[in-house]
């Protein structure tokens, strides 16, 4: 029973996130609690047990403007010959941007390496079958309307 109500609590959440207000906020306190943990989502992200919460995956771009190799942790699933992501706080935010200039980016997912290219935004509706239940009433819930498909590299 706790576990349900915790989910139920992080669902409402999700639901609040549609206020851009709430979404601003939520965004903010996730980047300063991510610098804090980063050193234990550095460990599980991209593995097996980073699979446990959401398929979190280490991605690596390259900044646009920067050259910089950038790493985001996020949630990807496997869709046709690449992965989904999804774009939560929609497709201006810096991670998609830069893959978008340039192309390309390594998804580390389940413990294997996976070079990317050829990404395109998508309509959730598109990529539907790619996530587990679990995840699909957050997406509904949060209002999120797109997605990012990237296709696994030929070399």
């Amino acid at each position: 029973m706790r576990w349900g109500g915790f989910y139920l609590i992080l669902l409402a959440v999700t639901v609040l996130m549609r206020l851009k207000w709430v979404n601003d906020k939520v965004r903010r306190l996730s980047s300063r609690l991510g610098k804090r943990g980063e050193p234990l989502v550095r460990k599980i992200a991209g593995t097996r047990l980073g699979s446990l919460y959401f398929d979190l995956s280490v991605l690596k771009h390259v900044g646009r403007r920067s050259g910089r190799e950038y790493v985001t942790f996020l949630a990807a699933y496997p869709l046709g010959d690449g992965f989904v992501l999804t774009l939560a706080y929609g497709p201006n935010v810096d991670w998609c941007r830069n893959i978008m200039a340039t192309g390309t980016c390594t998804l580390t997912w389940k413990g294997h390496e996976y070079a990317l290219e050829k990404p395109e935004l998508l309509p959730i509706s598109k990529a539907w079958e790619a996530y587990p239940l679990s995840t699909r009433p957050f997406i509904m819930a949060g209002g999120m309307k797109q997605c990012l498909w990237l296709h696994q590299s030929a070399s």
